[in-house]
């Protein structure tokens, strides 16, 4: 049943492969590219934002960590073939034949997007909700080049859950807090450090 789901909609959403041209350049930028934008904006918020929002990249990193080994386990113990090699359609992003779920580009962004939008800051949730969309768009564009179904964006979307909920659970609060605390002592050593040599 869900198998058969997958499919209708995988046809559905799926390029023709005669795509070419600003179409096709610009789904394959959103299907490879698109991922950094994820570290850039927890980078910026570390930099630019105040205690809140450090600690939110924390979180959001720690999740984004744990949703990747989450999902590196996964498409280890299930091997779900990727469509271009069970179909007879083109490999636009000339993938290798390795298991398709979780979409690991989605799980990154997801699991950054649900963390940032779960912490008390404000410019943490506006990058989280940016993070959730990249995160969707990236999937649209990995189905619509054929290196996945869009079961596989739904699983990233459920891992990245789980990995969210682990990093607000007490145990992973308390990791975070002292990631923070630690980081914020070693980035004012640095700043201090490099105000002394230039005297």
């Amino acid at each position: 049943m869900f198998e058969a789901l997958n499919y209708r909609l995988f046809e559905a959403i799926a390029a023709a492969p005669t795509l070419a041209g600003a179409p096709l350049a610009f789904a394959m930028m959103l299907a490879q590219s698109a991922i950094y934008l994820g570290p850039f904006m927890l980078v910026l918020l570390w930099i630019f934002g105040a205690h809140s929002e450090r600690r939110a990249a924390v979180d959001a990193g720690l999740s984004s960590l744990l949703a990747l080994a989450l999902a590196v386990v996964i498409s280890s113990l299930w091997m779900h073939p990727r469509p271009f090699a069970v179909l007879q359609i083109r490999n636009f992003l000339k993938h290798a034949a390795d298991s398709s779920f979780p979409s690991d580009h989605s799980t990154v962004l997801f699991a950054l997007g649900f963390a940032l939008w779960a912490s008390g800051s404000v410019p943490g949730r506006s990058a989280g909700a940016l993070a959730v969309v990249l995160g969707i768009s990236v999937g649209w564009a990995r189905v619509y080049l054929a290196a996945h179904y869009p079961l596989d964006i739904v699983g990233a979307a459920g891992v990245a859950a789980i990995s969210s909920w682990a990093v607000v659970s007490p145990i992973g609060r308390t990791i975070s807090t002292r990631l923070t605390i630690w980081g914020e002592h070693l980035f004012g050593w640095s700043i201090a450090s490099n105000l002394r040599r230039r005297r």
